[in-house]
């Protein structure tokens, strides 16, 4: 199966680079080994890249680190529209911070990428 995301690890590496400089605080994926005993969580420069549906289009998300970005939500928001390459990030939802009984969720980006003007999932 096709995962564009996988494929293409160095455009979400990039864009999440250039959130961070903006101060937007990404989630990266850990090196974590939960069978080993006593490790330290060493964090990658490669951040969560979670999938969604927006209003019919397919796209990806992004978490804040622990739980919150590190600037206003508008702010994550106007940072976008971000070119990479001939691609285009373009942000379809913001999420707050949820929390209920047992399960918090974080805030998160949810954005399509495009090229040429084409959902690059499709």
């Amino acid at each position: 199966m096709y995962r564009f995301e996988k494929e293409n690890q160095d455009l979400f590496i990039a864009l999440a680079s250039i959130l961070n400089t903006k101060g937007a605080g990404i989630a990266m994926e850990s090196d974590f080994d939960h069978w080993k005993q006593h490790q330290e969580i060493k964090y990658t420069n490669v951040p969560y890249i979670g999938s969604g549906h927006y209003m019919g289009n397919e796209g990806f998300y992004f978490k804040a680190q622990r739980d919150f970005f590190s600037k206003p939500l508008e702010q994550v928001r106007d940072s976008f529209p971000i070119n990479i390459d001939g691609y285009k990030f373009e942000c379809v939802s913001i999420s707050e911070f949820e929390m209920d009984d047992d399960r918090t969720w974080p805030e998160s980006v949810g954005f399509i990428v495009t090229k040429n003007g084409k959902n690059v999932l499709r």
